[in-house]
């Protein structure tokens, strides 16, 4: 295991890293949106989380192969797309929520519901996944291949 994190270098780790939290952004995501209180899921976000998640993989696979000219360039876009489609679906996914998170915690309306807390409570935990995975993926873009290209 140690082997294979050398030869990944700092990008890949971060790739990787990528991988796993926009899985578990995508995962809480449909937990969230298909709770009893919201019931809303919105297939462009699932659909933009699974786009990142599929370029997130195919730049993991690119980085372990041989490098070429066409394949380095596939792979830096691909590297800009993912924080693209996670912060479109980070925003899309706060749009749909801020009303429901303001009246459950800031209003008196909701205050014996037990579902809303919860349900706007993980809702909180999503944005924060969703935020940190964002911020991952930045981090990622920005890293090079851990190859000199000549």
């Amino acid at each position: 295991m140690e082997s294979a994190k050398k030869s990944m270098g700092a990008a890949g780790v971060f790739n990787a890293i990528v991988c796993l939290l926009s899985i578990v952004t995508f995962v809480l995501y449909v937990m969230n949106a298909t709770r009893a209180y919201y019931v809303d899921l919105n297939s462009v976000i699932a659909a933009l989380l699974v786009v990142a998640i599929a370029a997130e993989v195919i730049v993991l696979a690119l980085g372990r192969g041989k490098e070429g000219y066409a394949l380095a360039i596939v792979s830096d876009v691909l590297r800009v797309a993912v924080p693209c489609c996670l912060a479109v679906a980070g925003v899309m996914f706060i749009s749909a929520r801020v009303e429901s998170l303001a009246q459950v915690f800031g209003s008196n309306l909701e205050l014996g519901n037990v579902e809303a807390h919860e349900a706007a409570t993980q809702a909180v935990a999503v944005i924060v996944i969703s935020l940190v995975t964002w911020l991952f993926s930045v981090i990622a873009a920005f890293l090079g291949h851990g190859k000199s290209t000549k």
